[in-house]
């Protein structure tokens, strides 16, 4: 199994997952219990999808049967893992438990429930006496929520002229600072710790965040909240491979890995299959792996797959919305108006007001080119989830086709701040200040774009052409050149190149690129303009080598073209062919 970011060399299964199944299944029974006494939903609906796609105990297994037993007096009988003490589970509450002890017990299942009904202020309130470490982190948690919940209210329209979505909550230092006098003095779990690492991420605080949040996996690796936001974290593939052996040697670390190069976008896909293949062996029917393969496929473009890959996950889970945005993205990219008009229809049956569901019927009305709509839904996207980069993106996407280019700059620019590593952002960015004839800038956001996806074509002949405006001919040839290493656009950088390398005067180039784009029209049955320019170029250039033959057969050639300007030059190409035969020059042409 391959846990690193770069190397090929596959540690023994034995050494990276040394848990058995039976305790996996006790460890994520529990990681469902503890992420939900904590107010941590995400994570324990991660924890429960990852516990029910193992595969069932055999009944003859009896390690795997006791590990997992539920819980009595006899340890023995039940499984308890290595962070049972830590997590203070309710289940664990022994009644030989001292009258302090039970009455704070009593005030933290009060304050859950305050916490349930979104009560925050009440919560924080109640448990300002309470030490325990659930409590406090329920307490901090609640705390951070308040600044959170007061930070969108204060936050007037998307994009408007009072958006400042991007300010931090008044609550993030007070938090900061009882955080980090506990996390010096090595008085918190990993639960705080995790909140720790959450609060220095919104104060542009990665580098710090980046350790903590690795010292709260090590502590306690089920939450998986934990592991998404020390994704945040990593800027490059070389940050990922850095920090691989400072994490735990244990199957989240694969799930962490697979999510870390699947965001990437960074053509790491035959990692994140290692990753993935592996974790179908202990999870053969998790939704988690299937997401991720369908991501994957999404990611390198295999669209065919990605496509089969979402249906098969929406026929086993149908009311599952998590990244069906993507699938939306490939019926968008497929012009399958039919299936991605269902698609928005049944999720918002599900769910109207999910993120997932506004982004996906933006993207529906952005296909039959009604923008002003799909800019409704994206910015309601939004109001659910302001760090949706997805939906900025497409937000910028909509208003750069609506010609705005000031709102597509601002969307795009917030989609890199949630997310820099979205190279359709920075992609966007280019695009549009390109649009503004502002060569340099867009140059500057297409080689970010690039480091993200550095053989996507379509990106290297976009700055190509930015190049060109800027009558830097070598630059652009590199850049067309460079496209062709990837499978997108390598038609319109065989277009460009000889024409560029005739304008440079590298005739010999210009006509290696003329014979490869005459082949390609060939194979189309193109007879438009292009194919009697190139069967031109060749034959004056075969004409000054002394080659009648081929010379008479180019222009041949370009007098059944289409351009009756071409045609002329063509006829006259073929006298002087003609005469230069008359005339003894060569015994090539009978």
């Amino acid at each position: 199994m391959n846990i690193t970011g770069a190397s090929s060399k596959k540690p023994k299964q034995a050494s990276a997952w040394p848990l058995s199944t039976g305790e996996i299944h006790g460890a994520l029974r529990e990681a469902v219990q503890a992420c939900n006494e904590r107010g941590l939903y995400f994570a324990a609906r991660w924890a429960a999808e990852a516990l029910n796609g193992l595969p069932p105990l055999a009944s003859d297994d009896s390690s795997d049967t006791r590990a997992t037993r539920s819980s009595t007096t006899s340890a023995g009988q039940r499984f308890v893992s290595a962070w049972t003490k830590d997590l203070e589970l309710n289940a664990n509450i022994e009644v030989e438990t001292d009258r302090a002890s039970m009455e704070e017990y009593d005030t933290y299942l009060m304050a859950k429930t305050f916490f349930d009904i979104k009560e925050f202020d009440r919560t924080t309130a109640t448990l300002k006496d309470c030490s325990s470490h659930k409590s406090r982190f329920l307490r901090l948690y609640s705390r951070y929520l308040v600044g959170e919940k007061r930070r969108e209210q204060e936050t007037r329209e998307v994009l408007g002229a009072l958006d400042n979505s991007m300010t931090i909550s008044k609550e993030i230092h007070g938090i900061e600072e009882e955080l980090s006098q506990g996390y010096r003095s090595g008085t918190l779990d990993a639960f705080s710790k995790y909140l720790y690492g959450v609060v220095l991420i919104k104060m542009q605080q990665k580098s710090q965040a980046l350790d903590v949040l690795i010292d709260s996996v090590n502590q306690y690796p089920f939450n998986w909240s934990a592991w998404k936001d020390l994704g945040s974290c990593l800027s490059t593939p070389d940050d990922t491979s850095a920090i691989v052996p400072r994490l735990p040697a244990i199957f989240m670390t694969d799930f962490f890995l697979a999510h870390v190069n699947n965001t990437e976008q960074n053509n790491h896909q035959e990692l994140v299959t290692e990753h993935l293949n592996e974790l179908a062996k202990l999870f053969p029917t998790s939704a988690l792996v299937k997401s991720g393969r369908a991501l994957s496929y999404y990611h390198s473009g295999d669209y065919p797959e990605a496509a089969r890959m979402f249906e098969e996950l929406i026929q086993e889970n149908p009311h599952r919305l998590d990244h069906l945005e993507y699938f939306s993205y490939v019926l968008y990219v497929t012009d399958n108006k039919t299936r991605l008009s269902s698609l928005a229809h049944s999720t918002a049956l599900t769910d109207t007001y999910r993120p997932e569901t506004c982004c996906i019927i933006g993207n529906y009305y952005s296909m039959k080119g009604e923008h002003e709509k799909a800019v409704v839904y994206l910015k309601r996207a939004l109001r659910f989830d302001r760090s949706y980069s997805a939906a900025w993106t497409l937000l910028g996407q909509s208003y750069l086709e609506m010609k705005n280019t000031y709102a597509a700059v601002e969307a795009y620019r917030r989609a890199v701040d949630y997310d820099h590593k979205d190279y359709r952002a920075w992609n966007g960015l280019g695009q549009t200040y390109e649009v503004l004839k502002m060569h340099y800038y867009a140059i500057s956001y297409y080689q970010q774009a690039s480091t993200l996806r550095p053989y996507d074509g379509r990106i290297w002949c976009a700055m190509a052409q930015c190049y060109e405006a800027l009558d830097q001919d070598q630059a652009a040839i590199k850049c067309y050149t460079r496209a062709l290493i990837g499978s997108d656009q390598e038609k319109v950088a065989i277009k460009k190149l000889p024409r560029l390398y005739r304008k440079i005067g590298n005739q010999e180039t210009a006509a290696h690129y003329f014979r490869e784009n005459l082949d390609l029209m060939r194979e189309e049955q193109n007879e438009t303009e292009e194919r009697s320019e190139a069967c031109l170029f060749l034959s004056e250039y075969e004409m000054s080598k002394g080659n009648l033959r081929a010379a008479y057969e180019y222009a041949s050639e370009a007098v059944h073209c289409a351009s009756e300007q071409h045609q002329e030059d063509a006829k006259v190409l073929l006298r002087d062919i003609r005469n230069a035969k008359d005339a003894g020059d060569t015994s090539d042409m009978e």
